[in-house]
């Protein structure tokens, strides 16, 4: 609907300069406002969103580890130079694989104080302030625009946060060990078994 009103401003400022008449100017004058607000409501739209308003949704669910239930890890994968993390969660024990965090205009956080592990995801998104501006500016398409996406990761003290590569690391280390003491209890079987014998 902007665009209709800018282009028949731009109609009849035309119109109003090029054919001499009576009254003609006044009204070039008022086209030529009419564009400039025209305009102008276009970029103010554009860039901070005139005529929307920020519309917030919150969930909470709680967090089972994201490797194996015995051994409680918040898992992430770390991008670029390590400073920015891709944090992988379960919501529930059934879950075959971990789900990522969405990327786009994110925020995370993790806090250890916790009782019980929950994730809070909090999305705020664009939304028209009313009917009128929906019929203004629909034509952008910045309805349910996400504006930011918060996850607040909340952990009991005795969990970790690891990366994709430090878990594997650690998991490497854990089957050694319970080899190592595979290997002495055979071992000692052995030895009891050949102490019996004598």
């Amino acid at each position: 609907m902007i665009l209709l009103i800018l282009l028949l401003a731009i109609i009849a400022f035309a119109y109003f300069n090029i054919i001499p008449g009576k009254g003609h100017r006044f009204l070039a004058w008022i086209s030529l406002a009419v564009l400039i607000v025209s305009v102008g409501s276009v970029v103010l739209h554009d860039r901070d969103h005139l005529g929307m308003e920020v519309e917030t949704k919150t969930q909470t669910q709680r967090l089972v580890s994201s490797a194996s239930p015995q051994l409680p890890v918040l898992l992430y994968q770390p991008l670029g130079n390590g400073t920015e993390k891709v944090y992988l969660y379960k919501t529930n024990a059934e879950q075959k694989k971990p789900k990522p965090i969405k990327v786009d205009k994110m925020k995370a956080t993790v806090t250890k104080s916790a009782a019980k592990p929950t994730v809070t995801i909090k999305t705020e998104r664009y939304v028209f302030k009313n009917s009128t501006m929906k019929a203004l500016f629909s034509v952008f398409n910045h309805e349910n625009e996400l504006k930011q996406r918060t996850y607040e990761f909340k952990l009991p003290r005795n969990w970790q946060v690891l990366s994709i590569k430090q878990a594997k690391a650690l998991q490497k280390k854990l089957l050694q060990q319970q080899a190592l003491l595979k290997q002495k209890a055979a071992l000692a079987k052995q030895a009891q078994a050949a102490q019996q014998n004598k």
